[in-house]
């Protein structure tokens, strides 16, 4: 007989720990079973998967490896997926999605406002130029980093030359290309950077105030978007999640010094989940729980998807799952008092 869990958490970082705990708390609360898919387990979890011996409903996949095919949370994630399971993110969308030089192209012809950017090759980087043209296009210093990667492995923020190529190659092994992209110069905005780090997670974005010198998150406030004039933050996060398809993910924006808004780091495919509680550059931690809320609210409505009376529950306009329409319907209910 197979066992079969409604949301299976499969993550490697045991400092996620604080995330699965307030998941399991909404399944117990919910009735739905929870498994917590670690290093200790994954192998094993997989094993069983794949004698049917159990099943998963719906898969949170938090920080799979896509540069590596045998990497054992990518593999899980394809079996759920073979078998009929739901995986968010579906780990094809994810692998296309975290690659940064396919998805560079993609938003330059969906006019996404990128840095200059230029993408070289692997096969191309020993004895690669920039031409005179494009260096003053891009200017001095720009930043490298490989197309594959994550944690910030392989970057050069101040590059020079086209040696930082060679350096970031040797970093990131698993990567088929290279960017070489205009360094960004974030304006100051009263006491804050023009450097922003929003979360995408279910059509629902939080914007974040993200310093990318000491990496320390603040919460972005409604006055502060309006007075700030912060609305294509939300415009360019759209527009991300419609052409890369993805329900979670996180994106660096910077408000640059020439005015307009760029993003920087485009899919970042496992969202930062250290609560500030624990961590001192962590996200804060009504952000962790409320993304916590919001993934497994995704995950219910697929899980109950047909279970009769339980439907109208589930039906909840985008406006009203909006976290910033809340906040600001609680800010002017506040004012009103």
């Amino acid at each position: 007989m197979t066992e079969t869990y409604d949301i299976v958490l499969a993550t490697p970082f045991p400092n996620y720990n604080f995330f699965a705990h307030k998941l399991r708390e909404l399944c117990g609360q919910n009735n739905l079973t929870f498994f917590l898919c670690n290093d200790s387990w994954v192998n094993e979890f997989l094993k069983k998967l794949e004698a049917r011996q159990i099943a998963a409903r719906v898969v949170l996949d938090l920080t799979a490896n896509q540069t590596l095919d045998d990497d054992p949370y990518v593999v899980l994630a394809r079996e759920v997926k073979r078998q009929g399971g739901y995986v968010i993110d579906d780990p094809d969308l994810t692998r296309e999605a975290a690659h940064k030089g396919i998805l560079h192209r993609r938003l330059v012809e969906n006019g996404i406002p990128v840095p200059e950017t230029v993408v070289v090759p692997r096969s191309e980087i020993e004895g690669f130029k920039l031409d005179d043209e494009t260096k003053a296009r891009i200017g001095l210093p720009y930043v490298v980093k490989p197309s594959w990667g994550d944690s910030g492995v392989g970057v050069e923020v101040n590059a020079m030359s086209e040696d930082a190529l060679l350096w970031s190659a040797s970093q990131a092994p698993n990567a088929d290309s290279f960017l070489i992209q205009q360094k960004l110069e974030p304006r100051e905005l009263g006491d804050h950077v023009g450097w922003f780090r929003l979360f995408h997670i279910c059509r629902e974005v939080i914007p974040c105030w993200w310093n990318p010198y000491n990496h320390e998150y603040q919460m972005v406030t409604p006055g502060e978007i309006k007075q700030y004039h912060l609305g294509p933050l939300r415009r360019i996060m759209r527009g991300l999640a419609r052409i890369s398809q993805m329900k979670k993910f996180t994106s660096e924006i910077c408000l640059h010094r020439d005015g307009k808004f760029y993003a920087v780091d485009y899919v970042n495919a496992d969202p930062d989940m250290n609560p500030r509680s624990f961590y001192a550059n962590g996200v804060p931690d009504e952000i962790v729980r409320h993304i916590v809320w919001l993934l497994f609210y995704e995950a219910m409505h697929i899980v109950k998807r047909g279970h009769g009376y339980f439907d109208d529950e589930l039906r909840e306009s985008e406006a009203d799952r909006n976290w910033l329409v809340r906040r600001q319907r609680e800010q002017a209910a506040m004012e009103i008092r």
